[in-house]
């Protein structure tokens, strides 16, 4: 059993996703798009965990390893309600 990483494959995102990308050494944030990893990066037969291992952060002399997470288009709400 594995995560949605290792179910899905970057061909298989929806055309107007975006993969989050955080550095865990320096925090540094960047944003995927699909078209990107198919088009440009030619990564479109890669799982996203693949992908996850082989990013490195961008940041001049950071190089560490990137957590990626699925960006939503929805709002995200505070929790509505409570203890009665």
């Amino acid at each position: 059993m594995g995560s949605w990483k290792t179910k899905l494959r970057a061909a298989d995102l929806p055309s107007d996703s975006k993969l989050e990308a955080v550095c865990r050494s320096c925090g540094h944030v960047r944003y995927l798009t699909r078209s990107y990893l198919v088009d440009e990066r030619h990564a479109g037969h890669l799982y996203i965990d693949q992908i996850e291992r082989r990013s490195r952060c961008r940041v001049l002399g950071c190089k560490g390893r990137m957590r990626l997470a699925m960006m939503h288009k929805s709002q995200t709400s505070g929790f509505v309600g409570g203890m009665a």
